[in-house]
Formats: structure tokens, C-alpha cells, sequence
């Protein structure tokens, strides 16, 4: 049974609606809502664990505050791709910081530690919802030259605001308690709803916001002709989970015996690097295409992940440690915003946002698994076999990019459609 190519064409264009990436409109509509709702989330971060002990459980009770924010996010991505289909994009954009902002003020008069799980549970949900809804619109409004930077940039306004969030949160919480800091981020999840109105307000017709096609796609159709696609969002997120979950400073710790200065050290020169190389991600995937900027990125966390590997394995000094570092988060930057912008470029108009719900959940459910995988496997086997590990769903990655996955940012770029006849 052959693959044949079958044209996955862009919605008709509408030069009315088209988001530009250097704009007053994205900026206001997505680059400053994303930084005000992550400032908020990184202001109540340094409290989470303080909050959580308050209630007198353990430490690995403690660590299900954690866990549920990111339940919270995997369980609702297709809940409101359906949503995105059905309603459209505004309510569900209006209502995600609603929610967050109404859980961060139950945090705050919470009574007991199940209420605080329910609470981070239902906020990991809103986050989704602002997310998907934000991607839909890019997919829906952005043209195909524009996606990378949009979506990179609005990625790399997340991180801007994580960064600076928890330097705030601190002096909050040492002024005020740790459920202060929650009240903080209640009140800046409602005020990067501001802007979002705004944007929003006129621009989109219901007809325009529900459906882009009368004809309404099935899970099968969805995904079968975008196979090599979700797997290539689920190898990605083997990869870099570990890396999004501070593996690496937890391996640090323990084979070099780091302090908490050093290690803070380390996560303020990854966060820079991230930052910085993000943004100019953004401008590689829309001028030199998106294939052009991630199989080397790819290839390049698996070659210094193999690099880690042999710091583990030959026991080499915290200098070495360090180079290999460096160069794992420069090429992990390197594909920051790139699986979510490739999700854009290839989302149906007709299912748009169910589309996204199932592209976000596979990734999601790659960067929850990846960390476990990497921690049995350093209990069991070392350290290097972890790098191992990582280095083997990088490299597979890129294979998938080489060799099944066609360039998108040229429109009507072809997709493989697995299950038709040659």
C-alpha cells in the first residue's frame, strides 16, 4: 500500500484578516497577553512549594501540586480543540485567563491541600485554553511566511515573563505571604484579557471564528494523512522533555555536587540562551524555511546529547559538563516554537482546532513521558544511557524531517496521506 501525495490547500485568503509578525495588532493581541499571563505564573511560582508544605503533607505529596498544573494542561488540550470547532476562538480565548484568574483567587482563600490540587488541576486547563486558541488564531490569520516568528516570539515572550516572575514573586510573598503572590497573578491573568479584547473586538465574524468549511472532518481523517507529522511532534517532545523538565540540573547536582548558587548559575545562562536564540529562531523558520532550521537543530541535540553521554560515561570534569550543556540548550533553542509552528502550517481549516488539541496533546504526553524515561533509565542503566536516550528521539526526529516530512511554509504544501491506494 503506497503513500499518495494529497494537497492539503490554505484557507482562501483574506487580506482583511491577515496578522502581521512586526505589528501593533500581534503585539497587543499575542506577544503582551503572553507575557503578562507568564509573568503571573512565574510570580506565584516561588510559592507553590511553600503553600503546598503549609498544609503539613510530604514531599512527595507536595510534588502532585506540580503534577496537576501539568494533568491540568494534557487533559484539556482536546476538550478545547472541540471547543475551538464548535464555539470559535474568541470565547474560548476570553475565557481561559477568566479561569485563570478565578483559580488563582480560589488558591488564595484555600482552605485544604486536595482544594489546592483542584485548583492547580483546573489553572493547567485554562493555560491550554489561552494557548490552543492563540495557535488557532496564527494557523487561521497568519500567512505561512509569518507563522515561525509569530508563534516563536510569542513563545519567547513566555519565557520573558517566566524569567522575571519569580524575582517579583519573591519580594511579594516575603511582603505580603505566599498566597499574596496568587493574587498578583489573579489580577495579571485578568489584565492580559485587556489587550486580547481589543484585538479581538470586530475582527472575526461568528460564521468566520466557528468554521472555515461546512464539512466537518472525523479523528481518522484528521490525523491519518498527518501521521509522519504527530510523529515527529511526539519524537521532538521525547527529546527536549528532559530539558524543559530541569533534568539536567537535577543530573548536575548529583554526579558534580553542585550548589544551589551554581545551579542557578547555569538555569540563568540556558534561560538567556533560549530567550535570545528563540527569537531569532523565529526569523530563520519564515526566511529560510522551517526543514532548513530544524533538522540542524535536531541533529544537534542528539550529537550533544551523545556528547553528554561520554561526560557521563568517562567521568570527565564539570568544564566538559558545562561545554556540552551549553551546546544542548544553544540547539535546543534552536527548535524552540518550530514543532508548534510546523502544527499551524498543517492544521485543517475545517478542524482546526480539534487539530491543535491532538498536535498539543501528543507533544504534551512526549515531555510528561520523557523525564520518567530518563529517570528509570539513569536508576537502571547510568547516567549515559539517559543522554542515550534523548540523543536516540532527537536523531529520530530529524530522520522523520529528512526523509517523510515536506517543507511547509510554502502553501499548499503536500502531505502525506497514508491508507489510499497508489
Amino acid at each position: 500500500m503506497s503513500a499518495a501525495p494529497t494537497s492539503v490547500a490554505p484557507a482562501a485568503p483574506r487580506p482583511s484578516l491577515e496578522s502581521n509578525a512586526v505589528s501593533w495588532a500581534t503585539f497587543f493581541s499575542t506577544y503582551l497577553p503572553a507575557m503578562v499571563l507568564s509573568l503571573g505564573a512565574g510570580i506565584a511560582l516561588p510559592a507553590i512549594p511553600v503553600l503546598a508544605k503549609s498544609f503539613d503533607v510530604t514531599f512527595g505529596q507536595a510534588s502532585f501540586v506540580i503534577t496537576a498544573f501539568l494533568v491540568g494542561g494534557l487533559s484539556g488540550t482536546l476538550p478545547t480543540g472541540w471547543l475551538l470547532d464548535k464555539l470559535g476562538r474568541r470565547p474560548v480565548m476570553i475565557a481561559g485567563p477568566l479561569l485563570t484568574s478565578a483559580m488563582a483567587l480560589m488558591v488564595v482563600f484555600s482552605h485544604s491541600f486536595p482544594e489546592l490540587l483542584i485548583y492547580r488541576f483546573l489553572d493547567g486547563w485554562a493555560s491550554q485554553m489561552w494557548m490552543l486558541a492563540r495557535l488557532a488564531g496564527i494557523s487561521a490569520r497568519a500567512t505561512a511566511g509569518q507563522r515561525g516568528r509569530q508563534v516563536s516570539w510569542m513563545f519567547g515572550m513566555d519565557n520573558v515573563g517566566r524569567l522575571s516572575g519569580p524575582l517579583v514573586g519573591g519580594f511579594i510573598a516575603a511582603a505580603w505571604g505566599p498566597r499574596a503572590t496568587f493574587g498578583a497573578y489573579a489580577l495579571l491573568a485578568l489584565v492580559a484579557l485587556v489587550p486580547s479584547l481589543g484585538s479581538l473586538r470586530g475582527r472575526e465574524s461568528p460564521v468566520t471564528q466557528r468554521r472555515e468549511d461546512s464539512r466537518r472532518m472525523s479523528i481518522g481523517e484528521i490525523i491519518l494523512p498527518r501521521l509522519a507529522f504527530f510523529g515527529v511532534a511526539f519524537f521532538s517532545a521525547l527529546a527536549r522533555g528532559p530539558i524543559f523538565a530541569d533534568m539536567l540540573h537535577l543530573y548536575a547536582a548529583f554526579a558534580y555536587n553542585l550548589n544551589a548558587r551554581t545551579i542557578g548559575f547555569l538555569a540563568a545562562t540556558s534561560s538567556a540562551l533560549v530567550v535570545s536564540i528563540g527569537f531569532a529562531a523565529g526569523y530563520l523558520l519564515d526566511r529560510y524555511g522551517r526543514k532548513l532550521t530544524m533538522v540542524p537543530g535536531f541533529f544537534s541535540i542528539g550529537v550533544t546529547m551523545l556528547g553528554l553521554a561520554v561526560t557521563a560515561w568517562l567521568h570527565l570534569s564539570f568544564f566538559w559538563y558545562v561545554v556540552a550543556f551549553v551546546t544542548t540548550v544553544a540547539a535546543q533553542s534552536l527548535t524552540g516554537g518550530s514543532i508548534q509552528t510546523v502544527g499551524t502550517d498543517v492544521a485543517p481549516p475545517e478542524a482546526r482546532g480539534m487539530f491543535l488539541g491532538l498536535w498539543r496533546f501528543t507533544g504534551q504526553l512526549g515531555t510528561s513521558l520523557s523525564p520518567i524515561g530518563f529517570a528509570f533509565l539513569a536508576d537502571r542503566s547510568g547516567y549515559g544511557a539517559s543522554f542515550v536516550f534523548v540523543a536516540a528521539a532527537a536523531l529520530v526526529t530529524g530522520l522523520l524531517l529528512v526523509t517523510v516530512i515536506p517543507e511547509t511554509r510554502n502553501s499548499g504544501a503536500s502531505v502525506p496521506a497514508l491508507g489510499k491506494a497508489g
